[in-house]
């Protein structure tokens, strides 16, 4: 079985290359251009050398079983070199043809290593070429008044690296070109092959010749294109799921500030409860509220109320203890912290780090009664779940009562909630 490693460069395409671009330009192309454009060729190239070996392999050993099988021919229309048949066929071409068939995926491994991107189809192109040399010496060591008729094998030979094998195009006018010429030294170093039968084997292999690259050249640009609209269809599939994964970041931020917004932390919390429950894993909440925010709005207006609210989600974010915890806008100027894994004594520190945060924000503040500089106020509650009820509901409720503590204590602090 095949089973390549994937050494090709993870990106093949130019820097900052348009892929939709040249998508479109591939599947724009004239009829009569195979190449892709750009780097997209190479990709091409590289995507399909798996595959591509893979049909190399099993189009291989059915033709070197045909290729055998001709000794019936051999047997039945030149069997004065039967024997040279079965010696040229089984003893030489054969061995040859299981040893790169066999090594096949070692091969193509290091012409890609090496950057030889042809390995698959020179390997077919030259199989078919010793074919049809090993054809060329039996017939042209017999003397059998039938020999003439052998000739037909060509044609055999050009159908096989052409369809069967499907060649590269210009793989495929080169293997052709080969074999013709191999046909045509055949064909003048035998003697007394009559005229007749002489022109009629040389216009059937042309024939065939044509109508199969012809047919290949269809395969091949079907192929593409068919490649092509799949890499556009991969690309709308990552567009679309970059843009709903955008979506889904939008649904959860709030469009101000860019924490988390309430409905997302609503749903945080209630995870978060459900994973702490049933462990001994305290939870903690932190409830703060910018200190005198509307005297602020009123003082500096509206826009740099805003700001304001900016730089204090930033520096919330920025002094997180954990890249677990979570911070949100509650709503108006008030934000939460979720806290997992967290005691009241951690939610106390936690708490008190952010509260010196945005107090070293230094921003102007002269409608604070607390402040010269804008200051918030930070309840926190912990609770362990343990199978209890409604605990995110009491988590808020105490943690906005110790807001409320810390509030109508002056402002500027950090008040835990304190069980009755």
């Amino acid at each position: 079985m095949l089973s390549l490693a994937k050494n090709a460069p993870d990106q093949l395409l130019a820097p900052g290359s348009d892929l939709r671009a040249l998508i479109d330009r591939g599947l724009k192309s004239s009829f009569w251009q195979l190449r892709l454009p750009e780097g997209l060729e190479r990709q091409y190239l590289s995507d399909s050398i798996e595959a591509r070996v893979l049909h190399t392999q099993r189009a291989g050993w059915f033709a070197l079983f045909v290729f055998n099988a001709f000794l019936v021919v051999d047997w039945l229309m030149a069997a004065d070199v039967f024997w040279q048949s079965v010696l040229i066929r089984i003893g030489v071409f054969s061995p040859l043809g299981m040893a790169i068939l066999l090594n096949a995926e070692r091969l193509v491994r290091t012409g890609k290593t090496r950057d030889w991107v042809s390995v698959s189809d020179w390997m077919s192109l030259l199989s078919g070429w010793a074919a049809a040399l090993s054809l060329a010496v039996i017939l042209w060591m017999s003397h059998s008044p039938w020999v003439h008729y052998c000739h037909a094998g060509f044609l055999v030979i050009v159908i096989y690296g052409n369809l069967v094998q499907k060649l590269r195009f210009p793989f495929a006018i080169v293997f052709s070109a080969g074999v013709l010429a191999v046909h045509g030294a055949g064909v003048a170093l035998t003697a007394n092959f009559p005229p007749a039968i002489r022109m009629a084997m040389v216009l059937m292999l042309l024939v065939t010749v044509s109508f199969t690259l012809v047919a290949n050249y269809l395969l091949e640009r079907a192929t593409r294109r068919r490649y092509l609209l799949a890499q556009r269809d991969a690309q709308m599939v990552d567009e679309l799921s970059a843009l709903n994964a955008q979506l889904q970041r939008l649904s959860r931020s709030d469009v101000l500030t860019g924490v988390a917004n309430r409905r997302h932390f609503q749903a945080h919390l209630q995870e978060a409860v459900s994973r702490t429950r049933g462990s001994d894993a305290a939870l903690s909440l932190l409830i703060m509220d910018v200190d005198h925010f509307k005297a602020y709005n009123d003082r500096y207006g509206h826009p740099a109320g805003d700001e304001c609210l900016r730089q204090v989600a930033l520096a919330l974010q920025g002094d997180l203890r954990h890249p677990a915890d979570m911070v949100a806008r509650f709503g108006g100027e008030e934000f939460v912290v979720v806290m997992q894994e967290a005691d009241e004594a951690a939610a106390l520190i936690a708490a008190e780090r952010l509260r010196q945060a945005v107090e070293a924000l230094h921003m102007r503040h002269e409608g604070s009664e607390c402040s010269a500089v804008v200051t918030v106020s930070v309840g926190t509650a912990t609770l362990c779940p343990r199978g209890e009820a409604a605990v995110a509901d009491r988590l808020l409720s105490h943690a906005d009562r110790a807001l409320y503590e810390a509030k109508r204590g002056g402002r500027n602090q950090v008040r835990a909630y304190r069980h009755a």
